[in-house]
């Protein structure tokens, strides 16, 4: 009677076991037929979403874009420059104290633009030379009527490095030199203190104060007859300025030669020119111009002496003279090496002073030659020196302001004396100083010259000149 409910318990179980069973099998059986299904591939994009997409994005980068400039001008706007441009008596770059080398370059320009016309006395010249040649024709002298473009320039001036190390470089063009832009004068210098300025490179021979000053000062349109005659020229060599003591300058240079501005090696002699200046200033700064335009109150003077000694010596491998002799002449003009001089010593001094006072200005300058050891390869022409020759000679200008810093007449006398020829220099000329400075400044000048004994076409001499000249000319500086 109690086998049967004993039965009943296990059959319960049973079916709840077989139901939750199939419960499974089910669920297992629907996740497989799922997985059999092929789902079916994303919907693409179409073209208004990609449009809007590429605009929030280009709206994003211009967002991010002005964020990065805000923080670069903020940054800027923080830190200082290290370089400022400007103009102050010529352009400059240069770099600012926050610059970690420092730099400075200053460019500076110039121009001459002259008109020069001659009327000759006498359409011949003759002197040494003329009768030394196998021809004996004389110098044509002509007539001159012309415009030209005198002393085109741009200069450079650097300081690179260290404070006291300079760079300066001068590129010079003339309408009657070819239209050749040149090299005119280029150095390097280290200020090693006030009384020592060390420079190689190339620049003026120090045998003359005229010479020294520039031409971009002088009193009438360019350098009188005298300073042409006697004054060396450029050379490549080593030389230092310096103020030894207050009120007291020197300039002192070893170079190439006397003779020796834009020549090669070749044309060049082996020997050494030696050459040196001196000049004070007794009764307070005299300034750089020839005209009084500071109008000193009180009595300014500038006094000085230059000397300076070459060898002119040297022939090429053909036997001719070398160039850096050729430049040496009498005081008729005839150069030494066409008579058949292959040596000669030459020694200048040069003694100066100027003077200014209340817009007068007072110049001048005496020239004292010696040639000596001349050796003429053959026979000499009648007057020539055999051995030795002197010359001297002067100029004096004086000028003053008709209007202050404005309006100036100035005069000029100078003269050459030699065994062979004098010569003189007349000569006026009306200076417009248009901004007060040689800077931008009209000159009108007229001139009388008896027989010129040297070349040159930076004053506008020539050989044997013998007349009136007119000389018009606008110079300009910045």
């Amino acid at each position: 009677m109690h086998s049967l409910p004993a039965l009943a318990c296990p059959s319960r179980l049973c079916r709840a076991a077989i139901l939750f069973s199939g419960v499974v099998w089910g669920l297992a059986g629907a996740a497989r037929s799922q997985e059999q299904e092929p789902t079916p591939p994303p919907k693409p994009p179409d073209y208004e979403s990609l449009l809007k997409r590429l605009d929030e994005q280009e709206a994003m980068i211009r967002e991010l874009a002005e964020k990065e400039k805000q923080r670069t001008e903020a940054d800027a706007a923080k830190k200082p420059p290290t370089f400022e441009a400007l103009y102050d008596k010529g352009f400059i770059l240069r770099s600012t104290k926050e610059a970690k080398t420092p730099f400075e370059l200053r460019i500076n320009g110039r121009m001459q633009f002259r008109y020069t016309g001659f009327a000759t006395a006498n359409d011949e010249y003759r002197n040494l030379e003329t009768r030394a040649s196998t021809s004996g024709d004389p110098i044509a002298v002509s007539d001159l009527n012309e415009f030209e473009i005198e002393r085109g320039r741009l200069e450079f001036r650097v300081m690179a490095l260290d404070p006291k190390l300079r760079f300066f470089m001068n590129l010079d063009s003339d309408t009657d030199d070819g239209h050749t832009v040149i090299f005119h004068d280029f150095w390097m210098n280290y200020a090693f203190d006030p009384a020592f300025d060390l420079y190689v490179g190339k620049a003026f021979v120090p045998g003359s104060r005229d010479w020294l000053n520039g031409s971009l000062r002088t009193q009438l349109a360019d350098r009188s007859l005298a300073t042409t005659y006697f004054r060396p020229d450029r050379s490549v060599g080593i030389w230092a300025i310096g103020q030894p003591i207050e009120g007291l300058w020197y300039r002192a240079m070893v170079g190439n030669g006397l003779w020796a501005s834009d020549l090669t090696p070749e044309q060049v002699n082996t020997e050494f020119a030696y050459a040196a200046s001196i000049w004070c200033e007794p009764f307070g700064k005299y300034g750089q111009s020839y005209a009084d335009l500071e109008h000193s109150e009180e009595l300014v003077a500038q006094m000085g002496a230059s000397f300076a000694f070459g060898e002119q010596s040297g022939t090429t491998q053909t036997g001719a003279s070398i160039a850096e002799s050729r430049f040496l002449r009498l005081s008729d003009g005839s150069r030494l090496t066409s008579l058949g001089v292959d040596h000669a010593d030459e020694y200048l001094a040069a003694f100066d002073a100027a003077f200014k006072f209340q817009g007068a200005s007072l110049n001048s300058e005496v020239f004292h030659r010696w040639l000596r050891e001349i050796d003429p390869t053959g026979p000499a022409p009648t007057g020539f020196p055999e051995r030795s020759q002197e010359d001297w000679g002067f100029y004096v200008d004086a000028g003053f302001f008709l209007i202050e810093k404005t309006l100036e007449p100035a005069v000029r006398y100078s003269a050459i004396y030699g065994s062979q020829k004098k010569s003189s220099e007349y000569a006026c000329a009306l200076n417009l100083f248009l901004d007060g400075t040689h800077n931008n400044k009209l000159t009108l000048e007229g001139g009388w010259y008896d027989g010129s004994p040297v070349q040159n076409t930076g004053a506008n001499f020539r050989i044997g000149d013998d007349g009136f000249r007119v000389i018009a000319q606008w110079q300009v500086a910045f």
